[in-house]
């Protein structure tokens, strides 16, 4: 569905290089929901914003995003964004992600009416169908309501509806539990549920272990801009392969809540070899100069020179 191969991000700040991705080699899959987990810093959302050619003017960008024979940072940005427009959709995280200056109505259907070519009138009557699709109470009111007018709940299913309104090929969602409590997170786990069908594949970014364990089909584990793990779920829960995997798996209030020592290294000047090597238990001089490359054995793939000769 989508690859992104050899990924590369570089913000230039005030002379300064900050690495965000560093190489990364991806497959989305028809029909899978790819889960990609990591600690804040680990370049997530970064790889997300790449993939919608949403990153500032001071990123500096290389590799290939490959979707449908093409690649999505070459082609010319118009051409490119009517692409992105009309096949991929996005759940942003958060109140904040609403504008308090429109209608509800108006946020969702806008990429609708944009690139199907239906009218305001139209747009809200489709607004308001995928607000009852959530399940709300009074979706016309929801519908024609400003942001400070809603309740938390109410909120989830805007946001929701705003990636789930019409057809897309592909659905983004960015930290869509980030900040919720435990009585809002369930909500947006059965929203997702409920419209997985509006959409081919979606690529899920989250540091909520619990969420990508209940609707994820894959996990791509990311550490200071690299994947250092791609695994099936059950798999990835069951027998982490990565000693970060293992210690974000230990990390679960199930587990103990044993919290993962040190903290991540500087984007600015990371480590040399394995980016983990510096708060890694099972590290060796290898490791902290030579980076690691991806193994695999046909199912899971891990970048730890445990697996060298495995």
């Amino acid at each position: 569905m989508i690859e992104f191969r050899n990924l590369k991000v570089i913000f230039k700040m005030d002379g300064m290089d900050v690495t965000a991705l560093c190489g990364v080699d991806l497959e989305l899959n028809r029909g899978e929901i790819l889960g990609i987990l990591g600690e804040s810093g680990s370049g997530k959302t970064v790889l997300l914003h790449t993939a919608l050619r949403l990153l500032p003017d001071n990123a500096e960008v290389s590799g290939q995003i490959i979707y449908k024979g093409e690649d999505l940072l070459t082609l010319e940005k118009k051409k490119a964004m009517r692409i992105i427009g009309r096949d991929f959709s996005l759940i942003p995280q958060g109140f904040g992600s609403l504008n308090p200056l429109l209608k509800s109505w108006l946020q969702i259907s806008e990429r609708l009416m944009e690139h199907s070519g239906i009218g305001r009138r139209e747009g809200c009557r489709r607004a308001e169908q995928m607000l009852s699709e959530t399940g709300i109470g009074s979706p016309g009111r929801v519908a024609r309501s400003y942001r400070h007018e809603l309740s938390g709940g109410m909120i989830q299913r805007v946001l929701v509806s705003m990636g789930a309104c019409g057809s897309s090929e592909v659905m983004f969602l960015d930290e869509p539990t980030k900040g919720l409590d435990e009585g809002k997170k369930r909500l947006v786990i059965e929203l997702l549920r409920m419209v997985r069908g509006r959409s081919n594949s979606m690529m899920l970014v989250s540091h909520d272990l619990q969420l990508l364990k209940e609707v994820s089909d894959r996990i791509c584990v990311m550490y200071c801009g690299d994947i250092i793990e791609v695994s099936e779920t059950r798999a990835f829960f069951e027998s982490p392969r990565h000693p970060y995997s293992s210690s974000l798996i230990k990390s679960l209030p199930s587990n103990g809540l044993r919290p993962i020592e040190g903290e991540i290294p500087s984007m600015v000047s990371p480590p040399g070899g394995c980016r983990f090597s510096p708060r890694c238990c099972e590290s060796s001089t290898k490791c902290d100069s030579s980076r690691p490359p991806m193994f695999t054995d046909g199912r899971t793939m891990v970048r730890c020179f445990k697996y060298a000769y495995a």
